[in-house]
């Protein structure tokens, strides 16, 4: 039996390292479209991928992250349900990529975050000024790679803002979050593995507020300290994450837990801090099979 990858893109960066470092450990992989599953669900609980039956593998390593439909939760419900290990599981895939729901299982563990409201259409700028302030971050309820995210300077910038979705949005609702702007453009991203912190990277961009890597930011490598690892570490475990990019903002005092990731990349990292996550994330699924 071999080992799946569930991912949309096969010549994907993190797709193609993986691939290879399971082959350095001698160990079957397949990667599958989980996009391309037919499920059906009977006496038993059978998967077909392009009309192919597919047999159970040892383990299934999702890739889906903030881009994992209804759909796609349930291929990998239907691999869960044939007792297959899938490292991220689909609740916690889900649990990630609910940017609000994820705040509020943070504050309520105690872990520090922005200041966060969730609203709705007629939204009632006057709260939003009393309990977040300007500047503020504007976020769609589900993303990543920074997408969905737009930082408003002033009362006016966020007027035009609303009016703008409202014209243009059917799902009217939004997360309106506290900025912290102690070291603008930049942040921390955490791996963590296993319940291990493996290793954090500056990110910095000197043209936007977001640091991502896949925006145009840089990294460069960080030293771990016990509050980076404590926070990341709690992050993950709070979510059932077995694999996880932990996202910290800078503070004055310390650090506030952005958003949690369930597939994050590794280019940010092999390229600037010379760490292989691949063989960290391919050296713990050996240890689960084994």
């Amino acid at each position: 039996m071999s080992i799946i990858i569930l991912s949309e893109f096969r010549k994907a960066y993190a797709t193609v390292r993986l691939v290879e470092s399971f082959a350095k450990l001698d160990l079957p992989v397949s990667v599958y479209n989980p996009n391309k599953f037919d499920v059906i669900v009977g006496k038993g609980l059978a998967l077909y991928h392009k009309g192919q039956e597919i047999d159970n593998p040892k383990l299934v390593l999702t890739r889906t992250g903030s881009g994992t439909t209804d759909f796609i939760t349930s291929v990998i419900k239907q691999f869960e349900q044939n007792n297959i290990a899938c490292i991220n599981s689909s609740t916690s895939i889900n649990l990630a990529k609910d940017k609000l729901g994820s705040s509020q299982l943070f504050a309520n563990n105690g872990l520090p975050i922005p200041k966060t409201m969730l609203v709705r259409w007629p939204i009632n700028q006057e709260l939003v000024s009393n309990e977040i302030g300007f500047p503020c971050v504007v976020k769609v309820i589900t993303g990543s790679h920074g997408k969905g995210v737009y930082l408003c300077k002033d009362q006016d910038s966020f007027a035009e803002l609303m009016e703008l979705i409202n014209s243009l949005a059917s799902n009217k609702s939004l997360i309106i979050q506290e900025y912290i702007g102690h070291k603008v453009g930049t942040d921390l991203r955490v791996w963590v593995v296993g319940g291990k912190v493996v290793g954090a990277m500056q990110r910095s961009s000197a043209n936007d507020f977001r640091a991502n890597i896949s925006n145009g930011g840089t990294g460069t490598p960080y030293k771990l300290t016990p509050e980076i690892e404590f926070i990341s570490r709690e992050t993950a475990r709070i979510l059932d994450l077995d694999i996880a990019g932990i996202d910290l903002l800078f503070d004055v005092d310390g650090f506030k837990v952005c958003e949690a990731n369930s597939a994050p990349g590794f280019l940010g990292f092999d390229t600037y801090c010379k760490d292989d996550m691949a063989k960290a994330v391919v050296s713990y699924i050996k240890f689960r099979i084994s």
